[in-house]
């Protein structure tokens, strides 16, 4: 019989001191009295990628190194792992990583240095959780081998690399045949070549996806600083509240509109592989989180409302309406050769909108201008250039427009730039400018959202304001 794994990540600040990990140890007991093998899947200490990324910028090396091998060496001391365990080595490959990157100052050699962070996190924490466990460290670059697209540019490859998921029975055979509990980075691969690649943004998420699947896991737990998805923001809707499960196209269409808890490679990988994942707190582990999971019917109706800042509009009206054949075309072709990727589009016999994600798409308001200049010859350019796209994201996503008659008297006064429903049903999206989308937000949350007197709901947990007084803080 095939063992059963289960795969715990475990993000920058639950990895930060003894208090979170002696949390982990317990966690990780829990798990094997239940018969399971456990891989814990670590990010950087909280900071430590950020520091590594001005190191690297800096090319001063001598004191910002000394400064992040004395965070770790905190580390170490407040674990009671003796430095001999890791400090010369992890002194010595950073040197090297350093002298690599005076050389070349490409993305292949930075890919390497900023990998050290999970190195070093998980290096400390092997010596430490020996103590107690049955643990030995794993490299994930050898479990994930990242695809090479010689269309990307050699920063896309090296330092936002994909990674394809599925089971993989040789490795789980091997890693089988180690300690009962493992532990290896996140947020890295391997380059063909055998370098080091890096999986981008929410890497370690996604990495750790990819892992399950490849152990065919029970389930993935993300443990983090915050108890799981809310149905707003809860910094901007205080009785915001936490979602108790979702399938995985609700779950991707809320990383992908806004929602930063976890980002959307993360949840594809786990569709993938159809591994549920969880979400908790390791702060608050007596809450239940917010499952993504593989049920056969999910109930219809909004789960949640996302705000996407940094959004831009261009109405773009035809010159010629008598004259339509390619004007699409022509528009398009001219985004793309900008690399620039639009979010929604939406027609009419005479004007075309398209939103832009501006931080997504790395735009400055001058590059944007030049966009609309670019595009003057096709149409007339009307350019909102500081937007916020509201998203109302679940399933059945249309039956909302019947909730939101009082809602939708807001724009009597506010301009309404755009909307636009998902081909999916799963989300409608409402472009306004900056500054109108707090009472957009607020008023639609009150009308979709039950507030937190009502008891019962399988979806709706405890609202943030709740959650907050019952903790002292936020």
């Amino acid at each position: 019989m095939a063992d059963k794994w289960i795969v715990l990540k475990f993000g920058g600040t639950s990895v930060a001191g003894r208090r979170q990990w002696d949390a982990i140890v317990s966690l990780v007991k829990e798990r094997r009295a239940s018969g399971l093998k456990v891989l814990l899947v670590c990010s950087a200490v909280a900071g430590v990628t950020n520091r590594l990324t001005r190191l690297a910028d800096s090319m001063e090396f001598e004191e910002p190194l000394a400064e992040l091998l004395e965070l770790h060496r905190a580390l170490g001391r407040e674990l009671e792992v003796d430095e001999q365990h890791w400090l010369a080595q992890a002194e010595s490959v950073l040197k090297q990583r350093l002298a690599d990157l005076r050389r070349d100052t490409g993305p292949r050699t930075r890919a390497a240095l900023l990998a050290m962070g999970e190195w070093l996190s998980t290096r400390i924490a092997l010596h430490f959780l020996r103590r107690e466990l049955d643990v030995c460290w794993v490299d994930a670059r050898d479990a994930l081998e990242v695809v090479c697209d010689e269309e990307l540019s050699p920063a896309r490859q090296w330092l936002s690399a994909s990674c394809p998921a599925g089971e993989d029975p040789a490795l789980q055979k091997r890693w089988s045949g180690l300690s009962p509990v493992l532990i290896t980075q996140g947020f890295i691969g391997r380059a063909a070549d055998g370098g080091t690649a890096l999986l981008g943004r929410g890497g370690s998420d996604t990495s750790a996806a990819l892992l399950a699947g490849r152990l065919n896991a029970q389930l993935l737990e993300i443990w983090t600083d915050v108890p799981g998805l809310f149905s707003a923001d809860p910094r901007l809707v205080p009785g915001a509240r936490l979602l108790s499960e979702l399938d995985y196209d609700e779950a991707l269409e809320m990383a992908a509109s806004g929602a930063r808890v976890i980002h959307p490679r993360c949840i594809r990988a786990a569709a993938a592989s159809r591994t549920p994942v969880v979400i908790r707190d390791l702060n608050r582990q007596q809450l239940i989180g917010t499952r993504i999971g593989v049920e056969d019917s999910w109930p219809e109706g909004v789960k949640t409302i996302t705000c996407q800042e940094n959004m831009a509009v261009m109405l773009l009206q035809n010159l010629d309406a008598r004259q339509q054949v390619g004007f699409l075309a022509g528009v398009f072709d001219i985004i793309r050769r900008r690399g620039i990727s639009v979010d929604l589009v939406a027609t009419s016999e005479t004007t075309t909108t398209v939103a832009i994600n501006c931080e997504a798409n790395h735009l400055d308001p001058a590059q944007l201008e030049a966009l609309a200049e670019d595009l003057a010859p096709l149409c007339r350019v009307r350019l909102y250039a500081d937007c916020v796209c509201v998203n109302l994201v679940g399933h059945g996503a249309r039956t909302a427009l019947s909730r939101l008659q009082q809602v939708l008297r807001f724009f009597d006064d506010h301009p309404l730039l755009m909307v636009s429903q998902s081909a999916n049903d799963l989300c409608l999206s409402l472009l306004v400018q900056a500054g109108d989308h707090l009472p957009l937000l607020h008023g639609a949350h009150a009308a979709l959202v039950p507030g937190d007197s009502v008891r019962g709901d399988d979806v709706f947990g405890i609202s943030w304001d709740q959650l907050s007084s019952q903790s002292g803080d936020i």
